[in-house]
């Protein structure tokens, strides 16, 4: 029996032989799907953990939200109360707002009438101007009048103050030679005056100004002598130095009880002018004290303490 050839067939073996084409691919790619499927799964494993930890997390959010609720409703009553309280002080300011708006005015009318002063004093400004010049000119003339008198001021000045500083020296003087008159007048009763005359102070003052530094002011015999004591040291200082055949010199005061010695030592020069090392033994109480002094002689031949 001669079969027949089908188109039908032909296409029913052909859409098989394609189905079985595409099952065979399918089954090639299944491991991939598989692989694919297992890391999804994995994936959805992890998301699924932090979705349940941001459940948790929102949980704990809204547990917080609900404090937070019962707080502001358990503070609204307080804060509604303070709001009502503070009303009234609110109702006062406003108040005062109306007050101050109403006394506006007068105070506008204030400041009109301090401007219209102010324009007054603008316009005699001119004659006070005038009058400052005045002033200031007067005061030009007396700042002239007292500069022209201030060397004067300050020569008089010079001269009080040298004056005070020569007082007690001339005290002290007049007071040595009240003693030293005494004491001549005692030894002259016991034929006793020859050659006492040399201790009797008798030396002008400009020869003894330049001594004032004689003592050390910061030394002992400058605490325990007196200005009794210093002036004789003085006196006898100027005519050791003024002698050239004498080498030492002695002083006593008798109504202080101190004594000392005075000794020359070696001549120098000092700025073209001639000086002496002078020694000076000072004995004063139960204590004793040396001090040493330059001594020169200025251009007027008056020795200086240098």
């Amino acid at each position: 029996m001669i079969k027949k050839f089908s188109y039908s067939q032909t296409l029913l073996a052909l859409a098989i032989t394609l189905l079985a084409l595409s099952l065979f691919k399918f089954t090639l790619q299944i491991p991939a799907l598989l692989s694919v499927i297992n890391s999804t799964t994995k994936t959805v494993d992890s998301v699924t953990l932090k979705v349940d930890g941001i459940v948790n997390e929102v949980a704990l959010v809204r547990l917080e939200v609900a404090k937070v609720r019962a707080l502001v409703a358990q503070q609204t009553p307080a804060i509604l109360s303070q709001v009502e309280a503070s009303l009234p002080i609110v109702q006062q300011v406003i108040i005062e707002s109306e007050s101050y708006s109403k006394q506006l005015p007068a105070l506008m009318q204030q400041l009109a009438n301090i401007e219209q002063q102010v324009a007054l004093v603008q316009t005699s400004m001119p004659a006070i101007l005038k009058r400052i010049d005045a002033v200031v000119k007067t005061t030009d003339n007396t700042t002239a009048e007292v500069a022209r008198w201030r060397p004067h001021s300050t020569r008089y000045l010079e001269e009080i103050t040298l004056s005070r500083d020569y007082i007690p020296q001339y005290l002290t003087r007049i007071e040595n030679t009240v003693v030293d008159a005494k004491t001549i007048g005692k030894e002259a009763s016991s034929g006793l005056v020859s050659g006492f005359l040399k201790g009797v102070i008798t030396l002008p003052f400009e020869v003894v100004a330049g001594l004032t530094g004689i003592v050390d002011v910061n030394s002992r015999s400058a605490k325990y002598l007196t200005a009794q004591d210093v002036a004789l040291m003085q006196e006898k200082v100027v005519l050791l130095l003024n002698d050239n055949q004498q080498t030492t010199s002695a002083w006593h005061n008798v109504k202080s009880g101190h004594r000392g010695t005075i000794s020359k030592g070696r001549e120098t020069k000092r700025n073209q002018q001639p000086c002496i090392k002078v020694t000076f033994d000072n004995h004063f109480g139960s204590g004793k004290e040396t001090l040493q002094e330059l001594m020169c002689r200025d251009d007027k031949g008056l020795w200086k303490v240098n």
